[in-house]
């Protein structure tokens, strides 16, 4: 039996499911613990100097991706088929994304170092915007005035909670710097926030169109091994450029420790909620998701050690949340609306 909530009609979802609502939330969970910790492994990277080096937790988050999808899919079929050939069929739907992820994370560290810290901030939430007016193009998704209005305040608020929290810590070691030569940075953060935004857009096509053609979870799966295979091989590809065609064991493991190895499993399983809940929802749904848990992450850590908060810092978290309130309740107006529109034709004919 499958349980429905009125309350609440997020993007892309006519009648939430409690299954929804669940999916959401631990998005937004593993959002929040995925940021604390990132925090925490870069400033102890930092302090041991252990450098870590992102890339190779991409590579081992999206091999453990690729482990669980493929171990799943026999599982999950209805006709039992060779595993190769489940895989072959529209492979190429994963290509475009992974790229496109790939490019966003070059172009990414590009901006961080060509930028000052407030406009590396702003530029990076572009895909915020960018998500939804792609959405509108690509996928034809209708959004209203309080969806977009909710939309800008999101951003708002990310920016200036993100500031307030480098304003209310303690010991500031990384202190901005003027650029002579910006515009290369900003031209990177555009190209990161376009990379993302169509990224996770043609992956949310690709789920949805792979739910009508088989079974939904052999489909999610099979999606999901795909996009995970593509993007190891990406950023495989990235990795020995970077190296210079090198690889071993004692610089691709190095920095390593035991909050980066639970730091890999949780962005394999953000992977998969990811695609569940852009599955069900859509990417602009996911993006309110997440910046919650961004809120979440942000806020938390400082009340917990008692630290002095900015007040930008609370005041971006409020612009956050009443961002993500007012979506989803934007989505019930616009589900209301529609419904007496079509008592009204009713009516007439």
């Amino acid at each position: 039996m499958v349980v429905a909530i009125d309350m609440f009609n997020f993007i892309g979802h006519s009648k939430v499911q409690v299954s929804t609502i669940i999916g959401l939330l631990l998005l937004v969970l593993q959002n929040a613990a995925s940021i604390i910790l990132q925090h925490k492994i870069q400033s102890r990277s930092t302090s041991e100097n252990k450098r870590f080096d992102p890339l190779t937790g991409i590579l081992l988050s999206e091999l453990l991706k690729l482990t669980i999808s493929l171990l799943c899919i026999p599982q999950t079929a209805e006709k039992p088929k060779s595993l190769l050939t489940t895989l072959k069929t529209g492979h190429e739907e994963a290509a475009l994304p992974a790229l496109l992820y790939t490019a966003a994370s070059f172009a990414q560290s590009i901006g961080a170092s060509s930028l000052d810290l407030l406009p590396y901030l702003a530029l990076s939430q572009t895909k915020l915007i960018l998500t939804p007016l792609l959405a509108t193009v690509l996928l034809n998704q209708k959004l209203t005035l309080q969806h977009w209005t909710s939309t800008l305040t999101m951003t708002a608020g990310i920016i200036l909670a993100q500031t307030g929290a480098n304003a209310s810590a303690e010991n500031q070691q990384h202190r901005t710097t003027l650029h002579t030569h910006p515009l290369p940075g900003v031209l990177a953060m555009l190209m990161s926030g376009s990379s993302v935004a169509l990224g996770g857009l043609f992956i949310e096509r690709s789920l949805k169109r792979g739910a009508t053609t088989a079974t939904t979870t052999n489909s999610f799966f099979v999606r999901n091994a795909q996009l995970a295979a593509q993007s190891l091989l990406f950023a495989l590809l990235s990795f020995l450029w970077k190296s210079r065609c090198r690889l071993s064991g004692s610089t691709f493991l190095e920095g390593f420790t035991g909050l980066v190895w639970v730091f890999v499993v949780l962005q394999a399983s953000g992977g998969f909620l990811v695609a569940w809940c852009v599955r069900v929802t859509s990417s602009v749904t996911k993006n309110f998701a997440q910046g919650m848990g961004f809120a979440i992450a942000v806020v938390g850590p400082l009340m917990v050690e008692s630290k002095d908060i900015d007040p930008k810092l609370l005041v971006g978290v409020v612009l956050v949340l009443g961002a993500v309130v007012g979506s989803a309740l934007a989505g019930q107006s616009t589900r209301v609306t529609n419904l007496l529109e079509k008592r009204q034709v009713k009516g007439v004919v």
